[in-house]
């Protein structure tokens, strides 16, 4: 993939926070945090994650195969996770107040800020979600129909966008992309009547930051961070 560069290792999904928050699952659900060098490219961190959001923040979520979800705070104490009530099948990570997820019956919920009372529904169906800091946020849902929100600008919740993705990853109002059923990889052009540009190269994850910093992962658990805006 002459857009991609390849990085070693292997994961199954992937989220991308910025140049440097990268994060990812393995097929067998250990998690793993991106050093910054590719020449040693992946510490472990200790946890079982089928999904994993991480955010420019250094905010990082993941949910486990059982729909329990957890919130990263090996940075500040002796503890690597902290459980938070609900269950969640999918999760992304916009900034520390930003967080959305799925569950298992395609519901949609956004985090309160408040653990004691930390989720609030929201109308629509999903299996898969991607929020921004700056709010953004889309969703595709089981027939691979796109969706952007609109909840906090009028009466309509959400708008659809013609195209089909089975996952999605929002950087930044301008900075989203997806991948297809069939492994297709496309990005966000900004104008709706005219929404997606295809991108080389065959991927069943991505994730993409508001600095434009975007990875996939593909079917054989390769894994690649986007070159193609810069020389080659």
């Amino acid at each position: 993939m002459a857009d991609w560069k390849q990085i070693s290792g292997g994961l199954t999904t992937i989220s991308v926070g910025s140049r440097t928050h990268v994060w990812g699952v393995n097929s067998s659900g250990q998690i793993y945090r991106y050093t910054g060098h590719d020449a040693n490219p992946w510490i472990g961190i200790p946890g079982r994650a089928v999904d994993i959001g991480v955010a420019a923040d250094g905010t990082v979520w993941h949910v486990n195969s059982a729909g329990g979800i957890f919130r990263y705070t090996g940075d500040q104490g002796s503890t690597d996770w902290v459980g938070v009530t609900g269950g969640l099948t999918r999760i992304s990570v916009g900034s520390r107040t930003h967080v959305w997820g799925v569950n298992s019956l395609g519901q949609i919920y956004r985090y309160t800020g408040h653990d004691a009372n930390p989720w609030i529904g929201i109308p629509g169906r999903a299996v898969d979600i991607g929020v921004a800091a700056d709010g953004t946020v889309w969703h595709v849902n089981s027939a691979g129909g796109i969706f952007r929100y609109t909840g906090d600008q009028g009466s309509t919740d959400w708008v659809p966008v013609s195209g089909g993705l089975s996952r999605i990853s929002v950087g930044s109002r301008t900075n989203v992309w997806g991948v297809n059923s069939s492994d297709q990889i496309y990005r966000y052009t900004g104008h709706d009547a005219n929404p997606w540009t295809g991108i080389p190269g065959g991927a069943v994850d991505v994730g993409a930051a508001a600095d434009g910093t975007v990875w996939v992962v593909n079917s054989a658990g390769g894994i690649y961070r986007y070159t193609g805006d810069q020389p080659s």
